[in-house]
Protein backbone atom coordinates (compact mmCIF):
# COMPACT_ATOMS: atom_id res chain seq x y z
CA UNK A 1 0.00 0.00 0.00
CA UNK A 2 2.88 2.21 0.84
CA UNK A 3 4.25 2.32 -2.72
CA UNK A 4 0.97 3.12 -5.06
CA UNK A 5 0.63 6.32 -2.42
CA UNK A 6 4.40 7.54 -3.05
CA UNK A 7 3.98 6.84 -6.56
CA UNK A 8 0.65 9.42 -6.58
CA UNK A 9 2.52 11.88 -4.37
CA UNK A 10 5.35 11.88 -7.04
CA UNK A 11 3.06 12.19 -9.65
CA UNK A 12 1.33 14.96 -8.37
CA UNK A 13 4.40 17.18 -7.28
CA UNK A 14 5.91 16.26 -10.68
CA UNK A 15 2.92 17.53 -12.57
CA UNK A 16 2.88 20.65 -10.38
CA UNK A 17 6.35 21.23 -10.77
CA UNK A 18 6.08 21.03 -14.17
CA UNK A 19 3.28 23.73 -14.22
CA UNK A 20 5.62 25.78 -11.60
CA UNK A 21 8.38 25.39 -14.58
CA UNK A 22 5.90 26.74 -17.28
CA UNK A 23 4.83 29.99 -15.28
CA UNK A 24 8.24 30.73 -14.65
CA UNK A 25 8.95 31.32 -18.46
CA UNK A 26 10.26 27.92 -19.73
CA UNK A 27 8.76 28.37 -23.23
CA UNK A 28 7.30 25.50 -25.65
CA UNK A 29 9.00 25.46 -28.56
CA UNK A 30 7.36 27.15 -31.69
CA UNK A 31 7.74 23.76 -33.92
CA UNK A 32 5.89 21.62 -31.28
CA UNK A 33 5.32 18.44 -32.49
CA UNK A 34 1.44 18.89 -32.53
CA UNK A 35 0.79 22.36 -33.99
CA UNK A 36 2.27 21.95 -37.65
CA UNK A 37 1.38 23.21 -40.17
CA UNK A 38 0.40 21.56 -43.63
CA UNK A 39 3.31 21.43 -46.14
CA UNK A 40 1.25 23.02 -48.71
CA UNK A 41 1.07 25.85 -46.20
CA UNK A 42 4.65 25.27 -44.83
CA UNK A 43 5.46 26.65 -48.40
CA UNK A 44 3.71 29.93 -49.14
CA UNK A 45 4.82 32.79 -49.65
CA UNK A 46 3.30 36.26 -48.90
CA UNK A 47 1.40 37.78 -52.55
CA UNK A 48 2.28 41.18 -50.44
CA UNK A 49 5.73 42.73 -51.79
CA UNK A 50 7.60 43.50 -48.14
CA UNK A 51 7.69 47.28 -47.71
CA UNK A 52 7.53 49.82 -44.70
CA UNK A 53 4.50 50.93 -45.46
CA UNK A 54 3.21 46.77 -45.12
CA UNK A 55 5.33 46.51 -41.83
CA UNK A 56 3.73 49.36 -40.76
CA UNK A 57 0.39 48.54 -41.12
CA UNK A 58 1.72 44.57 -39.37
CA UNK A 59 2.85 46.74 -36.87
CA UNK A 60 -0.62 48.23 -36.36
CA UNK A 61 -2.46 45.16 -36.41
CA UNK A 62 0.00 43.39 -34.25
CA UNK A 63 -0.39 45.72 -31.52
CA UNK A 64 -3.76 45.24 -31.61
CA UNK A 65 -4.29 42.04 -32.10
CA UNK A 66 -1.04 39.99 -30.78
CA UNK A 67 0.54 42.11 -28.38
CA UNK A 68 -1.84 41.87 -25.33
CA UNK A 69 -0.17 38.47 -25.14
CA UNK A 70 3.36 37.99 -26.75
CA UNK A 71 4.41 41.64 -26.13
CA UNK A 72 5.36 44.59 -28.14
CA UNK A 73 8.60 43.42 -28.38
CA UNK A 74 7.68 40.00 -29.38
CA UNK A 75 9.08 38.39 -26.13
CA UNK A 76 6.10 36.66 -24.71
CA UNK A 77 5.87 39.08 -22.11
CA UNK A 78 2.34 41.04 -22.95
CA UNK A 79 0.13 42.10 -20.18
CA UNK A 80 -1.70 38.55 -20.29
CA UNK A 81 0.91 36.27 -20.64
CA UNK A 82 0.80 35.58 -17.18
CA UNK A 83 -2.65 34.34 -16.89
CA UNK A 84 -2.94 32.81 -19.95
CA UNK A 85 -0.42 30.81 -19.05
CA UNK A 86 -2.22 30.25 -15.88
CA UNK A 87 -4.84 29.26 -17.98
CA UNK A 88 -3.13 27.14 -20.50
CA UNK A 89 -0.10 25.73 -18.81
CA UNK A 90 1.90 27.30 -21.65
CA UNK A 91 3.12 30.70 -22.15
CA UNK A 92 3.50 32.50 -25.27
CA UNK A 93 6.07 32.04 -27.86
CA UNK A 94 8.75 34.93 -27.46
CA UNK A 95 8.55 35.53 -31.44
CA UNK A 96 12.42 36.96 -31.28
CA UNK A 97 13.67 32.93 -30.84
CA UNK A 98 15.50 31.18 -33.56
CA UNK A 99 13.26 29.06 -33.39
CA UNK A 100 10.28 31.23 -35.05
CA UNK A 101 12.76 34.04 -37.00
CA UNK A 102 14.83 30.51 -38.51
CA UNK A 103 12.96 27.90 -38.39
CA UNK A 104 9.53 28.52 -38.58
CA UNK A 105 8.57 29.80 -42.44
CA UNK A 106 6.48 32.82 -43.43
CA UNK A 107 3.58 30.36 -44.22
CA UNK A 108 3.92 28.01 -41.19
CA UNK A 109 3.44 32.21 -39.06
CA UNK A 110 0.73 32.59 -41.60
CA UNK A 111 -1.05 29.70 -40.93
CA UNK A 112 -0.38 29.52 -37.45
CA UNK A 113 -2.11 33.14 -37.19
CA UNK A 114 -4.69 31.58 -39.47
CA UNK A 115 -5.92 28.76 -37.79
CA UNK A 116 -4.67 29.25 -34.17
CA UNK A 117 -4.46 26.48 -31.67
CA UNK A 118 -6.27 24.17 -29.13
CA UNK A 119 -4.99 21.56 -26.91
CA UNK A 120 -7.54 19.49 -24.81
CA UNK A 121 -10.40 22.05 -25.08
CA UNK A 122 -8.42 25.36 -24.32
CA UNK A 123 -7.26 28.09 -26.72
CA UNK A 124 -3.77 28.57 -26.50
CA UNK A 125 -4.26 30.58 -29.55
CA UNK A 126 -6.89 32.44 -30.71
CA UNK A 127 -7.56 31.92 -34.48
CA UNK A 128 -7.30 35.47 -36.15
CA UNK A 129 -9.09 34.54 -39.60
CA UNK A 130 -12.01 36.38 -38.34
CA UNK A 131 -10.81 39.11 -36.46
CA UNK A 132 -8.24 39.78 -39.49
CA UNK A 133 -10.18 38.39 -42.41
CA UNK A 134 -8.22 39.73 -44.58
CA UNK A 135 -5.12 37.56 -46.16
CA UNK A 136 -3.13 40.20 -46.72
CA UNK A 137 -3.38 41.76 -43.03
CA UNK A 138 -2.25 38.69 -42.22
CA UNK A 139 0.81 38.29 -44.25
CA UNK A 140 1.58 41.93 -42.99
CA UNK A 141 1.71 40.73 -39.36
CA UNK A 142 4.02 37.87 -40.55
CA UNK A 143 6.14 40.90 -42.13
CA UNK A 144 6.16 42.77 -39.06
CA UNK A 145 6.95 39.96 -36.72
CA UNK A 146 10.50 39.26 -39.09
CA UNK A 147 11.31 42.45 -37.65
CA UNK A 148 11.46 41.34 -33.93
CA UNK A 149 14.29 38.98 -34.62
CA UNK A 150 17.86 39.63 -33.47
CA UNK A 151 19.03 40.63 -37.16
CA UNK A 152 16.54 43.93 -36.73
Amino acid sequence: MARPAWCLITLVLAFAGGNTLRAQGVKPKPNDTDWVAPAADRGRVSPAPVSPQGIERGKHLYTKHCATCHGDKGKGDGPSARLHAQRTSRPPYDLTLPEVQEVLTDGEIFWKITVGYRREGKVIMPAYATQVPVDEDRWRIVQYVRTLGPTH
